[in-house]
């Protein structure tokens, strides 16, 4: 039976240049680097970087994604943009949270979410 997610893996074709982003821009612990195979831990689970030869384009779909929790949003968007991160769109407000959309050097999505306030 499935327990719960065990790692959400992004592909890279530069190992060096990822761990670099994830470590350096984004600020996530690194728990070990190797030359095909890399993980973080973000608040107990693992997010890993599987070197390939290449990234197929995508078609029309930006396929998976992940996000991480910033709060607050803003505060976090201008820290990463001092860091170089460009983001794709601005904030986008919804009723279950503020969205904010951004790629890793190898083109993969990652957002920034900030839960609504509670009531």
């Amino acid at each position: 039976m499935i327990e719960k997610i065990a790692y959400i893996w992004y592909p890279t074709t530069d190992m060096d240049r990822a761990v670099e982003f994830y470590q350096d821009l984004l600020g996530l612990k690194l728990l070990f680097k190797e030359a095909d195979w890399s993980e973080f831990l973000v608040s107990g689970q693992r997010l890993a970087l599987c070197k390939v030869d290449e990234i197929v384009p995508r078609k029309s779909s930006p396929g998976a994604g992940v996000s991480f929790t910033a709060q607050p949003i803003e505060q976090t968007i201008d820290a990463l943009f001092q860091k170089g991160v460009t983001f794709l769109e601005g904030v986008k407000v919804y009723p279950y949270g503020k969205l904010a959309y951004f790629h890793d050097p190898d083109g993969n999505v990652l957002g920034l979410y900030e839960p609504p306030p509670r009531k």
